[in-house]
Order: C-alpha cells, then sequence, then structure tokens
C-alpha cells in the first residue's frame, strides 16, 4: 500500500511540474501540441490557449492510421504515424510548422511513445 501512494506522490509532483512549465513557457502566446495515450488508442491536439480553440485533432482512430491487423494502436509505430498525420492536417490548415509549439505531454514521462512522437515531428520540422 505504501508504494501506490508514493507513485501517486510522484505521479501528482510530474504533473505539477509539467504544468507549470507550461504555465513558463507559454507566455508568448505559442500553440500548444497536446499527446494523449488511453488503453487502446492514442490522441494528439493543437490547442490555440489565447482563443480557447483546438486548431486540429487526429487519433489513431482515423482509418488512414489504422492496420487491420491489431486491436491496440498505442505503440511507437502508431505514434509516429499519429505524428506524420498531425503534420500533414497542420500544412493542410496553413500552420506554420516553424512558428513554434510548446509540447505538453501531460502526466507521461518523456519516453516510449510519446519520445517517438515527439521526435517524428522534429523530424518532419515541427519546432517544440
Amino acid at each position: 500500500m505504501a508504494s501506490v501512494a508514493r507513485l501517486n506522490r510522484q505521479k501528482t509532483k510530474r504533473i505539477a511540474r509539467v504544468r507549470a512549465g507550461l504555465r513558463k513557457g507559454n507566455r508568448a502566446g505559442k500553440a500548444r501540441i497536446y499527446f494523449h495515450v488511453s488503453g487502446k488508442h492514442l490522441y494528439a491536439q493543437v490547442f490555440d490557449d489565447a482563443a480557447g480553440k483546438t486548431l486540429i485533432s487526429c487519433s489513431t482512430l482515423d482509418k488512414a492510421i489504422q492496420s487491420k491487423e491489431t486491436k491496440s494502436f498505442t505503440n511507437k509505430t502508431y505514434s509516429a504515424k499519429l505524428a506524420e498525420a498531425l503534420v500533414g492536417k497542420m500544412q493542410s490548415a496553413n500552420l506554420k510548422l516553424d512558428a513554434g509549439y510548446i509540447f505538453d505531454r501531460g502526466a507521461k514521462l518523456y519516453h516510449g511513445r510519446v519520445q517517438s512522437f515527439a521526435d517524428k515531428l522534429r523530424e518532419k520540422g515541427v519546432k517544440i
């Protein structure tokens, strides 16, 4: 029981640390790229916090990203595919890739799927 409480405290601290960094880094009014992992799917959204709007959303629920042989779409391969799809939608919506974005990973650690997603965004030219 003590280890569960310790893990919850660590998660709470990590959430507070990430949120503080987002508040500090977003004083210039940059758009925010949010990455979320659920049990079966991955989601990414581009927010304009100043206007309070979601500019673009993309997920592994899209038929273009899915393949028929798996039931879960949460591995590194699908996070890279999701990043490519997000960059494509950003280009079609005429968003500048080098405008500078804030990467919001939520409470997730920066490794695995999150790191794969961010690396693929940088590879495609998105400035994070």
